[in-house]
């Protein structure tokens, strides 16, 4: 997956349906060779996918490498969709839930806008002080 979004194929949206992102991963650049291993100059690709599966999974990428031995770029590719579709479901789940129901997502909204209010008010405060300014009537 590329970090530069030049193609909409590059790109794992956290709200994408979980066939597609199976599918943009499943289809994700490698190389001609077929040995899995970290080579982020000659390998990029695949070492681009080693990466977010070791990140996901908290697995380091030598072992990654070493359970990856022998066999082809699909067997990564499948299991690294599996997990990235794993991943992100929960998000796009209550993501969808909130999308679904307008009413409680104003609310979490309107609380969220509250509190960093509060912060903000704080941090302005401090700045005006510093710089000369009269405190903001309100």
């Amino acid at each position: 997956m590329s970090k530069s979004a030049s193609t909409p194929k590059g790109l794992i949206n956290l709200l994408d349906d979980p066939k597609v992102t199976a599918k943009k991963v499943k289809s994700a650049v490698t190389d001609t060779d077929t040995v899995i291993r970290f080579d982020p100059e000659n390998k990029a690709g695949v070492s681009n996918l080693l990466g977010i599966m070791s990140t996901l999974t908290s697995t380091s990428v030598e072992d990654l490498e070493k359970s990856y031995e022998g066999k082809m770029y699909g067997a990564l590719k499948t299991d690294l969709a599996e997990v990235m579709v794993d991943f992100v479901t929960p998000f796009r789940t209550r993501t969808q839930e909130y999308l679904d129901d307008p009413e409680t997502l104003d609310s979490v909204l309107a609380k969220g806008a509250e509190k960093a209010r509060a912060v903000a008010a704080e941090t302005l405060a401090q700045t005006y002080e510093k710089i000369g300014f009269l405190p903001a009537k309100h």
